[in-house]
């Protein structure tokens, strides 16, 4: 069976082990759209006070609308199963077949995220009515384009981040300390909580070149039009470059953790 067809069986699998918790994952979704529906509010608030911002009213409704939708597709949560997997052993059924291990997780995370979809889409449609006067989301095709472009290169450096630091775990005895750090900077440094153009000038040019600006806050900039020609062009650089970066470090540490793997069961 070629990698393709068991990404392909894994993903439906994932799909109907996801569908019975179906009700659990729209609570999710829910909380999907609420975080970034009370950071609007709040943002809206501070620009009717008369403070100077660098994104419009529209900017705001735009990014944090369409937030949910984008952060929901790149987002990943392999980190700490892989960890386990690791510590268990749970990785040996795995490193037995003739396929990478890696699949089972991607193919997780596609199947939850073919659930959580059609959940969330509903959600966020009402928050659009809600807000469609200064709803304002481009009417370029090529933006659309290069946003459908960003949104699996996003995804593939959320996930191999995640794997990365997991990957850890052949060396270090517990690293949930470090997951939790990663969730905890990357919703800060991804634009989730607050869009990075609104960091201080001193902080500008590191939030510019940060991995994380490229899970989540550069394909809705591609979509707020607040990127010049240049930094459209150097953003689309990285937002390639760092999922073949982090895919090839991901390639060192797990075929150098093989050789350390000793656990329960392996």
């Amino acid at each position: 069976m070629s990698s393709v067809r068991l990404l392909w069986r894994l993903t439906a699998m994932n799909v109907m082990t996801t569908i019975e918790y179906r009700g659990a994952f729209l609570v999710y979704m829910l909380n999907n759209v609420l975080g970034p529906l009370i950071s609007l509010l709040v943002w809206l608030t501070v620009s009717e006070q008369g403070v100077a911002l660098p994104y419009t009213r529209s900017q705001f409704v735009t990014y944090y609308v369409l937030l949910s939708v984008a952060a929901m597709l790149t987002s990943t949560w392999i980190g700490a199963f892989l960890v386990e997997d690791i510590r268990l052993g749970n990785l040996t059924p795995w490193l037995l077949r003739p396929a990478p291990g890696i699949l089972s997780y991607i193919g997780n995370n596609l199947g939850e995220k073919a659930v959580k979809l059609p959940l969330l889409l509903p959600l966020v449609a009402i928050v659009a009515v809600v807000f469609r006067h200064d709803l304002r989301p481009p009417t370029d095709l090529a933006a659309w384009g290069l946003f459908l472009l960003c949104l699996p290169a996003a995804a593939a450096t959320a996930f191999f981040l995640d794997v990365t630091v997991a990957l850890l775990a052949f060396w270090l005895d517990d690293v949930r300390g470090l997951l939790r750090l990663q969730v905890l900077v990357g919703a800060f440094l991804s634009g989730r909580f607050v869009p990075l153009e609104l960091f201080p000038p001193e902080l500008a040019s590191f939030s510019l070149v940060q991995p994380f600006r490229y899970t989540l806050s550069f394909p809705l900039e591609v979509l707020t039009d607040a990127l010049s020609q240049r930094e459209l062009w150097l953003g689309l650089a990285a937002q390639l470059g760092y999922p073949a970066l982090l895919y090839g470090l991901y390639r060192l540490l797990w075929s150098r953790g093989l050789r350390r793997y000793s656990a329960t069961g392996a």
